[in-house]
This record gives structure tokens, C-alpha cells and sequence, in this order.
């Protein structure tokens, strides 16, 4: 069976957004998102597409398996410190990628 909390911890964590924060964002009470990820309750059909407009993937995505769970140490190691950037230097960064990737 698919477990939805992890992948709930596993999106907040990527985005580095606290389970506050993610309750919050989606005007529900903290203990139901403590709930959905400790899998002791599953999200409403409705909260859980509010939940993957909140983390920018679709549904189909939220499902899917047999993808990495987690990007490689390296990618990790970046995305952390992309994170601790200010807006300024993100943009900067982000000028440097587009020349980069296509």
C-alpha cells in the first residue's frame, strides 16, 4: 500500500517547509497533518490535491513509484545551500543555470 504520510514528509522536507508551516498554508489544524504523516489518518480527496498544488506536483506524481524517493547526496548538498541563499544571490544563480541548462 502507498503510503502518503512519508511522501507528505518526504515533499515538506524537499521544500523545506515545517509541518506548522504546511498546516498553516492549507488552513488545517496541526494535528491533522501530524496524523496524515504518522499515517494514522489519510487526507480528504480535496486536502490532498490542495495538497499537491501546495508542493507544485500532480496528483499522478504524488502516486508514482518506482522513482528515487531521494536525489543523489550531491543534488541534496546543493539544494541545501541553494536554500540559505538570499533573494538576490537566487536570482544570480538562476541567471547562471539558464545558461547552463536548456
Amino acid at each position: 500500500m502507498f503510503d502518503i504520510g512519508s511522501r507528505v514528509v518526504y515533499l515538506r522536507k524537499l521544500h523545506n517547509i515545517s509541518a506548522n508551516k504546511l498546516s498553516l498554508d492549507l488552513k488545517v489544524d496541526p494535528s491533522t497533518v501530524n496524523k496524515i504523516e504518522k499515517g494514522t489518518a489519510r487526507p480528504s480527496i480535496d486536502l490532498l490535491f490542495n495538497i499537491c498544488d501546495y508542493f507544485g506536483v500532480t496528483p499522478s506524481e504524488f502516486f508514482a513509484t518506482g522513482q528515487a524517493q531521494e536525489p543523489p547526496p550531491e543534488v541534496r548538498r546543493i539544494c541545501d545551500k541553494v536554500q540559505k541563499l538570499p533573494p538576490d544571490k537566487l536570482k544570480v544563480l538562476e541567471s547562471v543555470l539558464d545558461t547552463w541548462v536548456d
